[in-house]
This record gives structure tokens, sequence and C-alpha cells, in this order.
């Protein structure tokens, strides 16, 4: 394979975007992860864009969600999908920065930033650079801390209330969650989402759940209040606690 030599990284504008100037080749532009959150209309103007310069210049974009990229850009292109990075490796790249950068970080340290990153490399090393200004001695609290996550505890205890028909210590729990760690709604009905596979009940009860997870996510993000719609699906796993005849 050819190498070539990179002349000039430029910045160019807001967001992550590059232009990379090659010596004796085309030059290449790079969008890291900006262009989901660009309008349709702002799509179409890259894409006139690409057609216009493609003789002299590649484009390398990159997102996260690439149902958002208009269909005339992603026809345009190669589409190289990449799956998450595994737990093992997450861990062992977190190890090897850590020692790099003198820090100690503990076992529960490491599960709690494979919990909060779910493969994703780049969240880990943020969250071990921003908990890493924090403290030398890093913990499952410090990095739940910064990466503004709820201990996976909390929301098995919080669950655990509503089965067994505790709505006022679900509802303290909640509140708990809401206002003294700063947690928002979104965040914690994905974790609730996530908690539900670990539950020891029905298939079928863990649908009925879900279903009601999906339509409190909804709500939320049309801007419904957020403490009464988690109360309220706090409410569904009450009834369904009680539909399960759990001891009370």
């Amino acid at each position: 394979m050819k190498t070539v030599k990179i002349k000039k990284i430029e910045h160019i504008g807001v967001g992550s975007a590059y232009n990379i100037t090659m010596r004796k080749n085309k030059n290449f532009f790079l969008a890291n992860g900006i262009l989901t959150h660009n309008t349709s209309d702002a799509q179409s103007a890259l894409r006139r864009t690409m057609e216009q310069y493609t003789r002299t210049c590649r484009f390398i974009l990159s997102c996260n969600y690439s149902s958002k990229i208009i269909e005339p850009i992603q026809s345009r292109c190669a589409v190289y999908r990449f799956k998450p990075i595994s737990d093992e490796a997450v861990e062992v790249q977190v190890r090897y920065i850590a020692n790099k950068e003198n820090l100690i970080i503990t076992e529960d340290g490491i599960e709690a930033i494979k919990y909060i990153t779910r493969g994703d490399m780049r969240k880990a090393i943020n969250a071990l650079q921003a908990a890493a200004l924090l403290n030398t001695k890093i913990d499952s609290s410090v990095i739940y801390q910064i990466s503004a996550t709820a201990h996976p505890e909390d929301i098995t205890e919080l669950i655990s209330y509503a089965f067994n028909g505790n709505f006022a210590k679900a509802r303290e729990k909640l509140n708990y969650l809401l206002t003294q760690q700063g947690l928002s709604g979104e965040d914690i009905v994905e974790q609730i989402y996530r908690a539900i596979f670990d539950q020891n009940i029905p298939e079928r009860t863990k649908v009925y759940l879900i279903d009601k997870i999906g339509e409190t996510d909804f709500r939320l993000t049309e801007g419904a209040n957020t403490r009464i719609q988690l109360e309220a699906l706090i409410a569904q796993f009450v009834l369904a606690g009680e539909g399960l005849g759990y001891e009370k």
C-alpha cells in the first residue's frame, strides 16, 4: 500500500471538520460526527459541494446514525459500518492509558467505564480523562459522577421497590436520582430499560414494561413533565409487580 505524507491539517469553522492537504495527491475533507446535527437542507448543500469538487477532493464523513444522513449523500459514498468494541478491548486500552498517565483505577472503576461506554472507545477515553481531573485514584463513584449516570444498583433498587409494591420508596429513590444526582429523565429511562432485561420476570411482563418505557421516552422527548412521566412509569411497574405475586 502506498503511503502519502500529510502536508497540512486545517480546522474548518465550528465542530470537528478538517481539511487535510496531501503531497501530490487529492485533498481530504474530514467531518467527524457533526453531519447528523445538520438539517436536510444543509446536507443537500454539502452534496452539491461534494459533486463540485469531486476531481480534487475526497470526503470522509463519520457519524453514529447513518439513518440521519440523507440518501443522496449515502448513495455517493462507500458506507463502512463498525460494530462496538468489546468490553475486553476497552479494558485493555483504559488500563494502558491509566498506566502511562500514572493513574490508579480500581476494578469497579473499570466495570463502570465499560457500563457507561458500551463499546464506544472515544467515550471511554473521555470518561477517563474527566475522572483524572478530579482524582488520580479512579473508582466507580468518580466515573458515575462525571458521566451523569446513576449507579446500576440504584436503578435496580428503584425497580425492586416498584415491583414489590412499595411505591413510596420507589418515588423516594427517583427523587434522589433527579434532585441529588441531577440526572435527566431520559437518562433514567434509558438505564431502567437496560436493567429490565436482568430482572427475573416472565418475558410477557418484560414486553409489557418495555412498551411502557417506550411511551415514557417518547413523551419526554416531546417535552412532557419529567417527574409526572417517571412516576407514571413507576406506577406501571407497581401494577406489573402485583400481577406477578411478589411478596408485599
